[in-house]
């Protein structure tokens, strides 16, 4: 007599063991194992009746059906009641491990990780080599991370070394950095640097007790993965700590800084301090790696000359970074006076790079800025506008050749057709003769770079008057500067198309954020001064080094920026280019309606470019016009 309440299946596994209906259960659940998918693991029937293992399989495949139908709390249930039925029967322990896996999958696409980690673990504690315990391991990692259990998941991985890739390297790099130093210390005493899993732990924990200022077990912990099998990364970050000469930890991360704060260029040594004064704020605020920040100021009295003998003076301090100096001859001299060439020098203000050296950065080469700039409006003319007929207007001795030699060949190397390239004196009053011009070909787009703002004001409403007021104008960041936004007029801005790196108009941006902390730390106005912007985006980037290293020594920052990170600065998405020597920005294709940069609109910037050629001219005698033609900018 069957009791009251038993499921279905046990019911049915019940009657499939009396032998006076063991014929037709047989003959019914051949026919279900027929259901069985190609790719499902072959089950080992050893010793097992036949019954047994097709009524397992038929049920098993139903939970299965129900999680992929979504109903992931009936699936769950029913795949933890069959592991429970067959765990301990060896004929049937494939079937239940992947019913301990279907439970755990049911129980993290409902959101409960911590049941599923639940779930994993245990099938860790019996799941043989091969595919079944990677995908296990990788699974428990997944699901234990998710509820701050970054212990146990790096315990699963060092347990089972071969699992790492499984897991993925970068992946378990970032559990063990959410380690304190007891964690690491428990798991590097058991886990020798045999295996890239435990290196990983190793490498983090000399790290930590750098920070604490204990350089000398770094040093000799370094020294035991390099005896082992570490991958790249960790053999990289062993060899650093193990041949530092510095006393790892026992001082302040110390940043070392060369401008004018005296002599004729005090006022922007004055700036450029302030900036970097808020980055270390900043960083000391929120302190990502530990380390205690001590900035060193030295006064070059704004003379080029005294750059050399600063930088080593600095090197004599343990500076791992230096920030400065302002001169492009300065720069120069300065990278070539390194007694260590891995010492990063980051300076705020060289507008060219002389000679590229390693480890040597300037934020502001204008040559490749404006080309990077240029290079993406060609792009985004062919690609995202699908226009072709272009033609250029180009200043002349303003710096911008570069530029413009970008932009047309990018142009006519993506199949665009380049009409016509005039050039202006931008020391005229006048740009009627090359505007009129270009305005008689009728290009879709027109390349109008400019080096300033001053600049802008100059051409932007010739433009208009000398009959390119319908075509789409591109332009340089010089069209978006503050100070030619708040003094053009509407018809000479809107819809213009222009290549930023950084919006300074626009409310909630970085920019403003910088305006707003700097405004209150020094109680002044900053208004559009980008140096201590500049200065600040420097001290940016060799802090980030710093967190990116994890080691307060110049060849670990030098190293770090040589992968080329992405770093959030004020200036723009900082990418630094080692075989440069230039700190490039990421390039924002923005229009601008009422002033004000917006996301660029294919759709609008079409409409409006189809709008004011249906139009007829705004300077045509109203007498000849039969109806009010009077000109106004379509709304995108």
């Amino acid at each position: 007599m069957m009791r009251r309440g038993r499921r279905r299946f046990d019911a049915r596994r019940f009657a499939a063991r009396r032998p006076p209906t063991l014929g037709c259960l047989a003959t019914l659940f051949v026919a279900a194992g027929c259901l069985f998918r190609s790719d499902d693991p072959i089950i080992d029937a050893v010793g097992a009746s036949a019954i047994d293992l097709e009524v397992a399989a038929a049920a098993l495949l139903r939970s299965e059906a129900d999680y992929e139908r979504g109903d992931f709390a009936s699936a769950g249930a029913r795949a933890d009641s069959l592991n429970a039925a067959w765990e301990s029967r060896e004929t049937l322990r494939a079937l239940a491990d992947r019913a301990l896996v279907l439970a755990g999958r049911a129980l993290e696409a409902q959101r409960l990780p911590g049941a599923a980690a639940d779930r994993y673990g245990r099938l860790l504690d019996r799941v043989p080599e091969g595919p079944l315990l990677e995908e296990t391991v990788e699974r428990l990692v997944r699901t234990l991370s998710e509820t701050g259990r970054e212990g146990e998941a790096v315990a699963a991985v060092l347990a089972h070394p071969g699992t790492l890739q499984a897991v993925g390297p970068d992946a378990f790099r970032q559990l063990a950095s959410a380690l304190d130093v007891t964690q690491l210390r428990a798991f590097a005493s058991g886990n020798p640097t045999a295996t890239a899993a435990a290196a990983v732990v190793h490498v983090q924990l000399a790290r930590l007790l750098i920070v604490a200022g204990e350089g000398e077990e770094a040093r000799r912990l370094a020294a035991g993965v390099l005896q082992g099998s570490p991958a790249e990364a960790e053999r990289s970050a062993a060899e650093l700590i193990a041949a530092a000469e510095t006393d790892l930890g026992s001082a302040p991360a110390r940043i070392g800084a060369i401008l004018p704060l005296t002599g004729d260029l005090a006022d922007v040594g004055e700036l450029l301090r302030e900036g970097i004064e808020v980055a270390v704020d900043r960083y000391r605020r929120e302190r990502p790696t530990g380390f205690e920040v001590e900035l060193i100021l030295l006064d070059d009295a704004s003379d080029p000359d005294n750059a050399a003998g600063l930088v080593r003076s600095l090197e004599s301090r343990d500076v791992i970074a230096i920030i400065g100096p302002l001169r492009s001859e300065s720069f120069a001299t300065a990278s070539r006076a390194r007694r260590n060439p891995r010492l990063p020098i980051i300076s705020p203000t060289a507008t060219e790079v002389l000679r590229p050296s390693p480890g040597a950065y300037t934020l502001s080469d204008a040559a490749t800025l404006e080309a990077d700039v240029a290079g993406e409006l060609a792009r985004w003319i062919l690609e995202e506008l699908g226009l072709r007929r272009v033609a250029v207007l180009e200043p002349v001795g303003v710096g911008l050749a570069g530029a413009v030699g970008t932009f047309t060949r990018a142009i006519l190397e993506g199949g665009g057709e380049l009409l016509a390239h005039q050039r202006y004196d931008p020391s005229l009053t006048t740009f009627q003769e090359p505007i009129e011009a270009l305005a008689a070909l009728e290009p879709d787009v027109v390349f109008a770079p400019s080096a300033s703002a001053s600049g802008v004001l100059s051409v932007a409403p010739q433009l208009f008057y000398y009959g390119l007021y319908n075509a789409i104008i591109v332009g340089s960041a010089a069209w978006a500067e503050p100070a030619a936004l708040r003094r053009l007029e509407e018809f000479a801005t809107d819809h213009r198309v222009v290549g930023l790196t950084t919006d300074r108009v626009s409310a909630g941006t970085a920019w403003q954020q910088f305006v707003a902390d700097y405004e209150m730390k020094y109680r002044k106005s900053l208004r559009d001064n980008m140096m201590p912007a500049l200065a600040h985006d420097a001290a940016t980037l060799a802090l980030a080094a710093l967190e990116g290293g994890r080691l307060p020594i110049p060849a670990a920052l030098a190293a770090y920026l040589e992968t080329e990170p992405e770093v959030e600065g004020v200036t723009g998405r900082l990418r630094p280019d080692a075989g440069r020597s230039s700190v490039r920005r990421a390039t924002e294709v923005r229009m601008l309606v009422d002033g004000v940069p917006a996301e660029a609109d294919r759709g609008a910037l079409l409409s409006w470019l189809a709008g004011v050629r249906g139009a007829p001219s705004p300077f045509a005698p109203r007498d000849t016009v039969a109806t009010d033609t009077t000109f106004r900018m379509p709304s995108p």
